[in-house]
């Protein structure tokens, strides 16, 4: 028969041993991953292949990757891929890096159908470690521009008392310069750091890195028009860790593009002093310094959550004890 001394170091140890274990869980919290398009950086033709790639990163080896593309099969069509498979205005991606590797690309093929503007989207996204364990799951999308190659032939006729005169002239619908002439950025800057990947008008999503000395990042963006609408949302001064800023772009039809900046702060300390001597060295590596930086950040946060859950724990089960020791000084009272 179990006796209550002995039902109550039962729950006391078992409610300790529940409680030190949710810091080992906190200190084995999430990895982060992105995923980044690279389309053309001009408009593409009708009947002409194109060709679109996706780079995945994370901040530790990635085993694999799995995802769905979701594409405007009105405007463009897929031709083939060796990670991809489908049709139809989906695909569904499956693939790993070839070496162990942080970083993994993907390239697909396709082919303009008819003129217009199609948004190619990141959908459903899961990165894997080589333990199949989730990294992460990430979103991106990018808009593919489709140009006509019609010709439009424009006759103009000029009679005078004597002669009759003819004039024939032939234009192209593309636009001279490939970027659309209105509801777009032409160019965004940014005043601390590097825009990553460069900028391209058909390109959404961005990450900036910066030392922690930095405290205030400043985003200008150029409209392709005047008449352009432009909106930006988000604060200029930055906390240790990720701050994101958006730039919407609306044209005068109402037609929106937004652009998303997120803007990455280092810790201080020790990850400071060995991102800032790699960038003496020439060191391409200030990038995955300031995602460790970040992740060290998010783990401090989640181990003082779990030390905290694990104070009430042991508060509780105080207070189990307290009240059980009254109860055996009562009954002995009675017993007397």
């Amino acid at each position: 028969m179990i006796t209550k001394t002995k039902l109550v170091k039962r729950i006391f140890s078992s409610l300790l041993t529940a409680a030190l274990a949710v810091p080992m869980t906190a200190l084995t919290a999430h990895a982060t991953g992105e995923a980044f398009f690279y389309p053309p950086k001009n408009p593409v033709m009708t009947d002409q292949q194109f060709e679109v790639s996706v780079t995945f990163s994370a901040d530790s080896e990635i085993g694999s990757v799995q995802a769905n593309i979701a594409y405007d099969d009105s405007v463009i069509e897929f031709v083939s891929s060796d990670n991809a498979s489908g049709g139809g205005g989906v695909l569904t991606v499956n693939g790993f890096p070839d070496t162990p590797s942080s970083e993994v690309d993907f390239s697909f093929t396709f082919k303009g159908l008819s003129a217009g503007n199609a948004n190619i989207s990141l959908q459903s996204c899961q990165i894997y470690s080589p333990d199949s364990e989730l990294i992460g799951s990430p979103s991106a999308y990018c808009v593919i521009t489709v140009g006509s190659d019609k010709v439009e032939t424009k006759t103009e006729t000029e009679t005078t008392t004597t002669t009759e005169k003819t004039t024939t002239t032939t234009t192209k619908t593309a636009h001279s310069n490939g970027i659309p002439d209105k509801g777009v950025l032409t160019a965004l800057t940014v005043d601390n750091g590097e825009l990553s990947p460069a900028f391209a008008y058909n390109v959404y999503n961005y990450t900036v890195n910066v030392d922690n000395s930095v405290t205030n990042v400043e985003i200008e963006g150029t409209t392709a028009s005047p008449s352009d609408y432009i909106w930006y949302t988000g604060t200029s001064e930055c906390q240790v860790g990720e701050n994101v800023r958006t730039i919407t772009v609306t044209d005068v039809d109402g037609n929106a593009a937004t652009y998303t900046v997120t803007i990455i702060r280092a810790a201080g300390g020790d990850e400071q002093q060995t991102q800032t001597s790699q960038k003496k060295d020439g060191s391409d590596t200030s990038s995955a310094v300031s995602k460790n930086a970040n992740v060290m950040d998010q783990y401090k946060k989640m181990l003082n959550t779990a030390l905290a859950i694990v104070l009430i724990v042991l508060v509780i089960a105080l207070v189990v004890i307290i009240i059980w020791i009254r109860g055996k000084i009562k009954g002995g009272k009675k017993d007397k």
